[in-house]
């Protein structure tokens, strides 16, 4: 899976919307001002996310966007998956998705990707927008968040190691 900047610029856009009150609408141009990002392909992704019921627009002189629901309600899995699509391309990775694999039996890779899908989508699924929002640092990052950062991920690799070794022995 490859995260492109249109799913961390669509990422930015919400949490911009959730650092907001629930009353309060953000133009695209305040967010994209805000987060320095190009106003015209945050119309693309805005649109997307609206599609997926990310958030709401409401037009007019007092109108913009906003979170269609709380942050706290929104998984990260949903993000990710209307702006990039499936977590993992695969016809077969998902519990859900096994009877579309063409073969008769599983193939040689289908439990390693298996296990990619359910690290994945629980690793997502676990996160709300309102758990990003809280610990996301503003362009620029500061370096103490992007240390935090550092270390949680080389925790969540160790502890993903832990599992797999206990796993195959």
């Amino acid at each position: 899976m490859k995260i492109s900047t249109r799913t961390e610029y669509g990422i930015r856009v919400l949490v911009a919307l959730a650092r907001t009150s629930d009353d309060q609408h953000l133009s695209l141009s305040e967010i994209a001002k805000r987060e320095k990002l190009p106003h015209a392909y945050l119309e693309q992704i805005v649109g997307d996310l609206r599609r997926a019921g990310l958030l709401t627009a409401t037009r007019g002189q007092s109108g913009g966007y906003r979170l269609a629901r709380p942050a706290s309600e929104i998984a990260m899995t949903e993000v990710v998956r209307a702006l990039e699509g499936p977590l993992l391309e695969m016809p077969c990775a998902g519990a859900e998705d096994l009877e579309q694999c063409d073969r008769p039996q599983p193939c040689s890779v289908h439990e390693v990707f298996q296990r990619v899908y359910e690290s994945l989508s629980a690793s997502l699924g676990a996160t709300s927008l309102a758990d990003v929002a809280a610990v996301a640092g503003g362009p620029p990052y500061p370096i103490e968040v992007r240390r935090r950062r550092a270390a949680a991920h080389s925790d969540i690799s160790a502890a993903i190691t832990t599992q797999q070794a206990a796993r195959n022995a």
